[in-house]
């Protein structure tokens, strides 16, 4: 963590804040996320489920894991997890966006539909791998340059075993 300087904070959630990061070393970007949250039992298994997806599954429609630290930025006991910086914020903040009349001019019929089919590839998948995300909303989808989505925020997600009933 030490390796990184906040830039700005990105969005802030009732769990933690969510800060654009650069390495002080390379200049790359990336989004972390802090849990600002007690430490309890819950609250760690909640995080370790988190870094557990995130590492397991590596697709495109998912977000990437760039790394974890036990520690914020200011030296305290909150779960911190490094993940790509996605620059096109979240569906949530697009569809204020279009609300207001102000996307960009670059997203058009054929980007909805890529985010919609990346949204459902992403589903799919985690489906198969017997992942229930349990929060997807607009916020939790994030989009990049290109307006592609990549499923974020896994802290409610269960996996669950086929072979047992629930």
């Amino acid at each position: 963590i030490n390796d990184y300087k906040i830039i700005k904070e990105i969005k802030k959630g009732g769990f933690g804040v969510v800060n654009l990061v650069e390495n002080k070393e390379d200049e790359t970007k990336c989004a972390a996320k802090t849990n600002l949250i007690q430490n309890t039992k819950l609250s760690k298994l909640y995080v370790s489920r988190e870094v557990r997806i995130l590492i397991e599954v590596q697709h495109p429609t998912v977000i990437k894991f760039r790394g974890f630290s036990y520690e914020d930025f200011d030296g305290k006991n909150n779960f911190t997890i490094f993940m790509d910086y996605m620059i096109n914020g979240s569906l949530g903040d697009l569809i204020l966006k279009e609300e207001k009349g102000l996307c960009p001019h670059e997203y058009d019929n054929t980007k909805r539909q890529i985010i919609l089919i990346g949204i459902s590839r992403a589903m799919m998948l985690l489906h198969k791998l017997h992942i229930i995300h349990r929060d997807i909303k607009p916020d939790n989808i994030l989009l990049d340059e290109n307006f592609y989505p990549h499923i974020s925020d896994f802290g409610l997600s269960k996996i669950f075993d086929p072979n047992h009933s629930m």
